[in-house]
């Protein structure tokens, strides 16, 4: 499977939130511990928008 580069974006955005998010959960990061809901969802929101436009040009 070959990503195109705006694919390729949004899976790094997608991955950095989820790991932000994990990050928050695991460790006591003031604003990442707040929030890790909001970035676990948001991650994954991401993911979702990801894979309906794929395949999809401008």
């Amino acid at each position: 499977m070959k990503l195109s580069a705006f694919g390729l974006l949004l899976f790094f955005v997608s991955a950095a939130l989820v790991m932000a998010s994990l990050l928050g959960y695991f460790r006591d990061v003031p604003y990442l511990t707040e929030y890790r809901y909001w970035l676990a969802l948001g991650g994954y929101g991401v993911m979702v928008l990801g894979i309906v436009f794929k395949g999809q040009s401008h």
